[in-house]
């Protein structure tokens, strides 16, 4: 009867074990995380306090990333109405890149994390495992671009302060130059140090003097002694225009050191060891 007691304890053991989940502890993970990233990555604020609607984000997005076949846009923010991305695959735990067309050139598309919020305070393992997926997802890409709506600035606050750039959207609104200073200041004072660009969007191209950004500038030069940088426009027909007279957001982009580049790192880091009241 010892002997079958015995027996049925190691048969227990053995169960428990196989049914164990070893998770990849947080050490080992971040050991693993590409360094330099492979990407040069931008946060685009988008002002949604305002009622202005700008044109279809697919007409226009390809040419701010220059055309790049590797680039890829995480739509954080959904500016794409969900009808215009494929749904190719079966329904799975966190979104995956897809091709869709935009413009001159097919463009890669990441949907938004709808429970990114979530995960930031899930256990640890379930954080790693998003960021496996994150990272798996975005390693291949030449630059990413990161939609983030203005209002949800400290939700993703981990996600801006590991970017290389910040790029503001500017409206063609009456309230564009309080609310864009607001988020400006609101970038500034949490601490980022990276370039902050500013993209204008017109229904006709406007004389230098006439930019919203151009004001916005001067008040941010006066007010925080912030220099802000012209990251291009959008004209009504959608076509960018990129700076012309001055070094703008590409130019500082592409003087971006290889080994500077750390957001894949930065953010797991950040997600993995939070500071309390973070999120």
């Amino acid at each position: 009867m010892t002997d079958q007691a015995s027996s049925l304890r190691k048969l227990r053991e053995m169960v428990d074990q196989a049914g164990t989940i070893h998770h990849l502890d947080a050490e080992r993970f971040l050991d693993g995380i590409p360094r330099p990233s492979p990407f040069t990555c931008i946060a685009m604020i988008y002002p949604d306090q305002l009622s202005y609607d700008l044109p279809p984000v697919l007409d226009w997005i390809a040419g701010l990333m220059q055309f790049s076949p590797r680039a890829c846009f995480w739509d954080q923010a959904s500016l794409i109405p969900e009808g215009k991305i494929p749904r190719t695959q079966v329904r799975l735990r966190y979104p995956t890149p897809v091709r869709v067309e935009a413009g001159l050139t097919p463009l890669s598309i990441m949907p938004a994390f709808t429970s990114f919020h979530e995960l930031c305070k899930a256990p640890e393992h379930q954080r790693i495992g998003m960021l496996e997926h994150l990272i798996r997802s975005l390693k291949n890409s030449s630059e990413v671009w990161i939609s983030i709506k203005a209002s949800e600035l400290s939700r993703y606050n981990s996600i801006v302060h590991a970017t290389d750039a910040v790029c503001i959207m500017v409206p063609p609104h009456p309230d564009a130059i309080i609310r864009c200073y607001e988020t400006v200041k609101s970038v500034h004072l949490s601490g980022y140090f990276s370039p902050v660009g500013l993209l204008d969007f017109s229904p006709v191209k406007p004389a230098a003097e006439e930019l919203l950004s151009r004001r916005i500038k001067i008040v941010a030069k006066q007010f925080l002694a912030l220099d802000l940088v012209p990251a291009g426009m959008v004209l009504s027909n959608c076509t960018f225009i990129p700076p012309e007279t001055q070094p703008g957001l590409r130019s500082r982009l592409l003087a971006v050191e290889d080994g500077s580049r750390d957001f894949l790192y930065c953010l797991s880091e950040s997600l993995i060891y939070q500071i309390p009241g973070m999120f």
